[in-house]
């Protein structure tokens, strides 16, 4: 009678863990409430490639896959994040930007091309596009940084730290 209800008790426990569902996770972009700069801001626009658009974070499983996340996702939408973080980061190293969303329909200084914002499977993440100014001037950038540590949180952190390199990079 013991090993019956052992065994009953086993297989509920099996049955009940296999019918909870993964819960949803969101994440944040490290530095991504906008803080005004003391100058007058010139506008940043950031514009993303059609993967980035989406809810999910991605991840690059192999050289040709790369999976968007269903279950982990952005607390708010990427390319607004990106505006934000990225603004703030141009003007700690001199520049005075705000994003375009919270511009009024001012037009961009500076436009952001994002092609890449994800981890890899070769453990960094990468972060590449191009920066076109008004003056029509273009950089192109291309940025992998090591993640330390697993799962999305450091995968963010490191994302966080491949974005002050693009700033540097970019910065006028």
């Amino acid at each position: 009678m013991r090993r019956f209800a052992f065994t009953l008790a086993a297989a509920a426990a099996f049955l009940s863990a296999c019918a909870a569902a993964p819960q949803t996770e969101y994440y944040q972009l490290p530095d991504s409430a906008f803080h005004a700069p003391r100058q007058t801001p010139n506008v940043l626009n950031v514009v993303l490639a059609e993967p980035l658009n989406s809810s999910g974070l991605l991840y690059q499983t192999d050289p040709h896959r790369v999976n968007i996340a269903q279950k982990n996702l952005w607390a708010e939408p990427l390319q607004q994040a990106l505006s934000s973080a990225l603004a703030n980061k141009l003007n700690r190293v001199g520049g005075a930007f705000q994003p375009q969303h919270l511009a009024a329909g001012k037009t961009a200084a500076l436009t952001v091309y994002l092609d890449r914002f994800q981890g890899t499977f070769h453990g960094h993440t990468e972060i590449s596009g191009y920066a076109r100014r008004s003056n029509g001037s273009v950089q192109s950038f291309q940025v992998r940084t090591p993640q330390q540590g697993d799962g999305y949180g450091a995968m963010l952190d490191s994302l966080n730290q491949g974005l002050d390199e693009v700033a540097r990079q970019i910065a006028p």
